[in-house]
């Protein structure tokens, strides 16, 4: 196995942290094995709830193995030829939509918050490592809601916070150990019978103080790249309470990965996913089940994950 390929097995199982919040891919800096959410949302997510307190709770399961390496094709030496990987947790995230109509920018303000518990187990070596617990926090306390016509619109910044369990000397663990902010924008085209929704972000990732650089053994810093992420979501209106269509995500890293503030070559990650997807409203509550294939990986595990949601005012 190279250096290259052995530093980024050590980078991606070091800090493979999920959080998959708003919640979902993977790789060294980001994903279903980092703190930034993705995959989780989607069907008319810009679209602003009434006033209230909202609970937005996420099962989800990540399930993968093999991983892929720069060129696209399946690592088969070292071990990363049998890599596999188990991610299950749910998410507890609570919005407060105020009575008041508070503006900010021109848009209806809105905060909410969010963690996940997870049970994470890698097999890596033809050795299983697993953690149990609860991730990174997440805070957004600015969401602006806005609509001009059709279009539906959310913009937010989300800030995680290093609040989950870490230890540089363990293969898998449940916090990131840095911070990160997340500025990020969601679009929804509603129609009477179909929609369109994208959610686009940009993850800016805090450097982990307390790493160990695995090609040397020695204490060291870790900064993840920046990241770009998209979730998609086309839907039709089968009846007036069900939505079926087609959803998935799109992940890329923007930077290699810094070790002592020296960059780390051929670290960034990419990822394709796509599968069905299907909302039922029921009464004040609406129901989210979706199935997100990946395909296209580069430098990390190549899967699917299945999501299934719920939202009600409280």
């Amino acid at each position: 196995m190279t250096i290259k390929k052995l530093t980024l097995a050590f980078l991606f199982l070091t800090h493979a942290v999920a959080w998959a919040g708003g919640t979902s891919p993977i790789g060294p800096s980001g994903g279903m094995f980092s703190s930034a959410p993705v995959g989780a949302d989607g069907f008319m997510s810009g679209l602003a709830p009434p006033p209230g307190v909202y609970w937005l709770n996420y099962t989800f399961h990540y399930n993968a193995d093999s991983f892929k390496g720069g060129n696209g094709k399946e690592i088969q030496t070292g071990p990363l030829d049998d890599f596999e990987a188990n991610i299950s947790g749910n998410v507890f995230r609570f919005l407060w939509m105020p009575k008041n109509d508070i503006r900010l920018f021109g848009g209806r303000w809105a905060p909410d918050f969010g963690v996940v518990a997870m049970d994470k187990r890698l097999k890596v070596g033809g050795k299983w490592y697993q953690e149990q617990g609860l991730g990174d926090l997440l805070i957004a306390p600015v969401n602006l809601f806005y609509q001009w016509g059709d279009v539906h619109a959310v913009l937010y910044v989300d800030f995680l916070l290093p609040t989950g369990d870490y230890d540089k000397r363990r293969v898998v663990n449940t916090g990131n150990n840095h911070w990160t902010v997340k500025p990020a924008a969601i679009f929804s085209w509603v129609k009477p019978n179909w929609e369109i929704t994208g959610i686009f972000n940009l993850d800016i990732n805090g450097t982990n103080d307390d790493y160990i650089d695995p090609r040397t053994g020695l204490e060291s810093t870790h900064r993840s790249g920046k990241a770009f992420h998209m979730d998609y979501t086309a839907s039709w209106r089968v009846t007036p309470n069900l939505n079926i269509g087609l959803q998935g995500y799109y992940w890329d890293d923007l930077e290699d990965d810094r070790v002592d503030g020296k960059r780390v070559a051929d670290t960034q990650t990419k990822v394709f996913s796509i599968g069905p997807g299907v909302r039922y409203q029921w009464g004040s509550i609406s129901l989210v089940a979706k199935a997100q294939y990946e395909f296209a990986a580069r430098n990390r595990p190549e899967g699917e994950v299945y999501w299934l949601r719920f939202t009600m005012p409280l």
